[in-house]
C-alpha cells in the first residue's frame, strides 16, 4: 500500500471523434505525473473495444478476443487506473459497463474507445504515487499484465 496526502483535480471534456484513451493517458506527460485515477466519466461513444475473461479448456482465465461495437454507446460506468510502461510510456487500465441503443449492456476491460457526443471527466493524480507496468503469473505459467502502486522515484517494483 502507498500512502499520499496530495492530490491534483484534472477535469476534462473530450468532444465528438476524440479518442478517449490517447487522451488520458496525455494528461500523465502535461502534468508530470507518473499515476492518476479516472474517477468520473459520463457521456457516450461511437466505437469501443473490449474484451472479457473467460476461462479456458484448463480453466486458465484468460481476455477473450477484443470485441468491436459501433454506434450509439452511453457509458454507464468507467473507471481505472494510469500508469507508466517499464518504457515510460504512458497506459490506461479502464474496465466499464456501456449501453446500446437498445438498452442492452457491455461491459469489460476497454483497449480503445472514440466519443460519439460528449464525455466529461474528473482524473485524480499523485505526486507521491506511480502505478507502474508488470505481470502476474497465474495458471500453468501464463502472465497476466497488471499495474502495482509504487512510491513516485522508485525504479523497482518492491
Amino acid at each position: 500500500m502507498i500512502v499520499s496526502n496530495d492530490a491534483t483535480v484534472v477535469s476534462l471534456r473530450l468532444g465528438p471523434g476524440e479518442d478517449l484513451l490517447k487522451t488520458l493517458a496525455s494528461i500523465l506527460d502535461d502534468q508530470n505525473a507518473d499515476g492518476g485515477a479516472l474517477v468520473s466519466a459520463a457521456g457516450s461513444l461511437e466505437f469501443l473495444r473490449y474484451s472479457v475473461v473467460k476461462p479456458d479448456a484448463e480453466g486458465v482465465p484468460r481476455y477473450t478476443e477484443i470485441i468491436e461495437e459501433t454506434g450509439a454507446i452511453e457509458i454507464t460506468s468507467l473507471q481505472g487506473h494510469l500508469g507508466r510502461e517499464i518504457n515510460g510510456q504512458a497506459v490506461c487500465h479502464f474496465h466499464g459497463t456501456f449501453a446500446q441503443d437498445d438498452g442492452s449492456l457491455r461491459a469489460g476491460h476497454v483497449f480503445d474507445a472514440r466519443v460519439l457526443v460528449t464525455v466529461e471527466m474528473t482524473v485524480l493524480l499523485s505526486s507521491g504515487v506511480a502505478w507502474r507496468r508488470s505481470s502476474m503469473p497465474y495458471g500453468n505459467g501464463h502472465q497476466m499484465p497488471i499495474l502495482v502502486p509504487v512510491q513516485r522515484g522508485l525504479d523497482v517494483l518492491t
